[in-house]
Parts: structure tokens; sequence; C-alpha cells
């Protein structure tokens, strides 16, 4: 009697190396909730933008997120978002190796 058959593994298609000009950015998260990095906060909204592009440029989806403080507006600049605190874990060890900043997972919105 011949062996049960056996299903076909799905393909798994290898992800595209990023191109140093055009990285893919990552997608956000389903309906934008979850967590995202925070990499830096800063008085200067120039300096916040100057790192989001660098995240940019790293192949990361980053924004500036905007709040009020006691000292005037703050910019934040975060990384993501992602679905879980585990996938925000494994971002900020991936911020850190490639950007060279130590990021804080943070609930988002």
């Amino acid at each position: 009697e011949p062996p049960p058959a056996r299903e076909p593994e799905p393909a798994r298609t290898p992800e595209p190396a990023p191109v140093a000009s055009a990285p893919a950015p990552r997608a956000p998260a389903a309906a934008d909730v979850g967590f995202a990095v925070q990499i830096g906060a800063f008085s200067q909204a120039a300096q916040a933008g100057q790192l989001r592009d660098k995240a940019r440029a790293a192949g990361f989806s980053s924004f500036i997120e905007q709040v009020q403080t006691d000292q005037g507006t703050l910019s934040r600049v975060r990384v993501g978002p992602v679905g879980s605190r585990a996938e925000a874990e494994a971002l900020k060890a991936e911020v850190a190796a490639k950007l060279g900043v130590d990021g804080m997972v943070r609930p988002h919105p």
C-alpha cells in the first residue's frame, strides 16, 4: 500500500534585500493600534525630523508625534506601529542594531 500523500508545504518567498536608495518601510499594524518604539523626543521639530528621516532611510516606518508639556511642544520620534509587545521588542532590537539608538516600547496610539 503506498504511503499517504503529503500536502506540499507552501513555497517560501525570500524577502528581497532592501535597496539602499529606496528601502521598503514596514507596514503599519492593523487599525493602527498596538505598540511603537520611541527612539527620541526633541523640543526642536527639525531634530525630530532628522531622526525620523534617518529611521526611514534604514527601512523603518517612522513618524513624529507632537505632545504638549509644561516646557512646550515635544516631538516624539517613533518607529512602527506593530501589533504586539513581542513584535515591538524585536523591532527595538533591530533599531538598536541598525541605528545605534536604544528605544523604548510604548503603547500606540
